[in-house]
């Protein structure tokens, strides 16, 4: 029986990013196992840990004991912790780094898979005199009809915060832990979509599926490439692979890149699987996500939808994990573990023996040329579901409307379109990929531009609030007068943004109802699902939104896509801009030309010439890929290789161009024949009073380098140094800003 555990311990910290050795005392013998939470002594206190393994000899010669075991079934499974070690060495995280992305932060701070916290009332509550606190009473009279609730559940019903905390003070109810159950069948089934049968599929969706259905039938790890224009019917082949999949016994994944699609495809797959499917993205509360938590776990759940995260949902037996729209840069996790989740998830196709699928009417170049190249099955579908084919697009040269004296931020021709959708009672949607009222506020006199005194950025215009503010570090100001530099009154304001085109619009069409989508207008936890049934039931006739509107919604009626300002992703110093700009404009043209009334798209651009407008306005995925793919050769970007980025970030500028010229220079003895470009300062030189100076590699061999120079990064963590530098290793990253 082993005698010996190795413990990764629950501390942010690169000193303790590796395991440690315990010895497991007798009582515990045949407790312990893999995945375990554990406290174990370090130093002079007791920490948190997770069993990782437990090997039969060790060669420290004198070890601690395990003090206790906190809960008694494992949280992490074996292909959890297995995973845990590979996304370690891939995306150069800590250990325990890759454990938290695979735990729900309410199970790490002590609560058990299915526990939530509810108030109830107490056995004093039945002869409470309540009548001169009117909150108290109402919160009670909750309790007593709808039984004990969680806290933020009560506070949505219309409690107070405070009524309950006197009531609490009061003895007249409790806090208390609860083990959640299955729902009420009853109420799963009013809330739950009307079922939905499988459509008869068309002949290109009938061969895509044929070739899926194959690869699930073989019980091998594949790669999947569905390539299909918008509205060509992916969505339906998605449901009859889970569905087959599910009749085999197996489990299920289907990742979307926003949570703005969540509600609709919600009602997509509860329709067709009502009761078994789970929903995981960052909106939910702690209370739900532990529901759906506890319905996987429990095998309750065999489909899971969501966003990046729920790619480590811990599913068993996957037999296909889906991603959608599988180009998006919002799969790329921004802090660490800094993972894609498409190379998550094909790492748990494989352990899985599961078929991998990628969809997209505009597929990553690098995903793409892997199909190519044979590293992955490429599936074609070149028509729509629908008899009514791809929209016209019309590109209109805003310098061409400016020689003309026409300088309204909407073309003559949009604003013809517009008003014809207005006079039939259709719908349209305006889409501009920036919020707030203007970019950037200049003066006219001296050139000067508001900037955000921590940030190298300018500062965004918010008419609505009458301020400025960051969008990097959320710093805020009142809205000048006067140039802060010259004194001047010539204050203007440039690059409209979501609240100037609603503005305008209202200017325009002021009895129209109109909604707008941004990161401002959608901030509450529900707020997505409103807007998307508010338009789809035509409450509105226009939906003005970034890019949240510009995939994946389904509405007939609209017949006019109006693409405000396509230069805006263009014009980063990027090497994936023309990708991002091609990718967005042939995503939101797709969103017309649904019904039976058609539809047109018209872009509104300063470089009408450009090969991303040129292609995306002939529908020629392509002919972009391959210009772009030349460019990308040329500079041996990716797919021709793969980029390690070392950003180095600091409040003293020297110290940090200090640490990373320090770490360059060991990297050169450790990448062989990797480039090394840099160190350099980041287009986004300063960040939150943070400078940014980054070094970037780039070579075919970096997943095999990865040994050496995640030493070398351990290296530059065990340095002392009067000036601290963070540093973030990224693997592939997706906005190198």
């Amino acid at each position: 029986m082993p005698q010996y555990a190795e413990v990764i311990i629950d501390l942010v910290s690169n000193a303790v990013d590796r395991p440690f050795h315990y010895s497991i005392p007798e009582e515990m013998q045949g407790k312990i196992k893999p995945g375990l939470r554990v406290e174990v002594p370090l130093g002079n206190r007791r920490c948190q840990g997770y069993v990782l393994r437990l090997p039969r000899e060790t060669a420290v010669e004198t070890l601690k004991h395990i003090s206790a075991i906190i809960d008694p079934e494992p949280l992490l499974t074996s292909e959890q912790l297995a995973l845990s070690r590979w996304l370690s060495l891939r995306f150069y995280c800590r250990l325990i780094d890759a454990l938290h992305a695979m735990i729900p932060a309410s199970f790490r701070k002590g609560r058990r898979p299915g526990e939530i916290k509810v108030v109830e009332p107490t056995e004093l509550a039945g002869g409470a005199e309540l009548k001169r606190a009117p909150a108290q009473e109402k919160t009670l009279e909750l309790l007593k009809q709808k039984g004990s609730l969680p806290r933020p559940e009560l506070i949505r019903l219309g409690a107070n915060s405070q009524a309950i905390r006197s009531l609490e003070k009061k003895g007249l109810v409790r806090t208390v832990t609860a083990v959640t159950g299955p729902s009420d069948p009853d109420k799963e089934d009013q809330d739950r979509p009307s079922l939905t049968k499988p459509h008869l599929l068309r002949e290109e969706q009938a061969a895509c599926f044929a070739r899926i259905k194959t690869a699930l039938d073989d019980k091998k790890p594949e790669k999947m490439l569905l390539h299909g224009i918008t509205a060509s019917g992916k969505t339906e082949i998605y449901l009859q692979g889970i569905a087959c999949c599910l009749e085999q016994g197996r489990t299920a994944m289907i990742l979307v890149p926003e949570i703005s699609l969540t509600p609709q495809m919600i009602e997509h797959f509860e329709g067709r699987f009502p009761g078994r499917v789970a929903v995981l993205h960052s909106r939910l509360s702690v209370a739900e996500k532990n529901r759906q938590w506890q319905m996987i776990l429990n095998g309750r759940a065999k489909v899971v939808l969501g966003a990046r995260s729920a790619v480590f949902a811990p599913l068993e037996k996957i037999g296909l994990i889906v991603i959608d729209e599988e180009h998006e840069t919002t799969y790329k996790q921004e802090e660490a573990p800094r993972y894609h989740a498409r190379d998550v998830a094909w790492w748990r196709a494989r352990h899985n023996r599961a078929v991998l699928l990628l969809g997209s009417a505009t597929p990553s170049l690098e995903s793409y040329y892997e199909a190519t190249e044979g590293a992955a099955v490429l599936l074609k579908m070149k028509e729509r579901a629908t008899p009514i084919q791809l929209p016209p697009v019309n590109v209109v040269d805003m310098r061409e409307e400016l020689k003309a004296g026409h300088r309204f931020i909407f073309s003559r021709l949009l604003l013809d379109e517009l008003s014809g959708v207005i006079e039939r009672d259709e719908q349209a949607l305006l889409f501009i990929n920036r919020r707030g009222f203007a970019g950037f506020v200049l003066c006219r006199e001296c050139g000067h531009v508001v900037r955000c005194p921590s940030c190298d950025v300018s500062m965004t215009l918010h008419m609505d609030r009458q301020i400025m503010c960051c969008h990097y570090c959320a710093h805020e100001t009142a809205v000048p007068t006067t140039c802060p530099g010259c004194r001047g009154t010539r204050i203007r304001y440039f690059s409209a943004g979501t609240q100037r085109v609603e503005e305008e619009v209202k200017k325009l069409y002021p009895e129209v109802p109109l909604i707008r989508m941004d990161r401002d207008t959608t901030a509450g936890r529900h707020a997505h699902s409103l807007y998307y049934r508010q338009f789809r039931e035509r409450k509105a006739n226009i939906l003005i939104g970034t890019q949240m509107i510009a995939k994946g919604f389904d509405f007939p009626d609209v017949t006019l896509v109006g693409v405000v300002a396509a230069d805006t992703t263009l014009n980063l110093p990027d090497f994936r801009a023309p990708e991002r700009t091609f990718q967005l404009l042939t995503q939101v043209a797709g969103r017309t030309a649904r019904g039976p009334r058609g539809g047109r798209v018209i872009v509104q651009t300063y470089h009408p010439r450009h090969h991303s407008i040129v292609t995306a306005a002939d529908h020629d995925y392509l002919s972009f890929y391959e210009s772009e793919l030349e460019n990308r050769r040329q500079l041996a970007y990716p797919p021709y290789s793969n980029l390690l980025r070392f950003l180095f970030s600091g409040p003293d500028e020297k110290a940090v161009f200090d640490a990373a010229v320090w770490l360059t220079d060991r990297l050169e003895a450790a990448v062989g024949g990797a480039e090394i470009l840099g160190p350099a300062p980041a287009s986004l030189y300063r960040i939150k009073e943070q400078y940014r100076v980054h070094t970037i590699l780039k070579g075919k061999e970096l997943i095999r380098l990865a040994p050496a120079l995640k030493k070398v990064v351990r290296e530059y963590h065990g340095r002392k140094t009067p000036d601290p530098v963070r540093l973030a290793v990224d693997f592939n990253p997706q906005v190198v800003l």
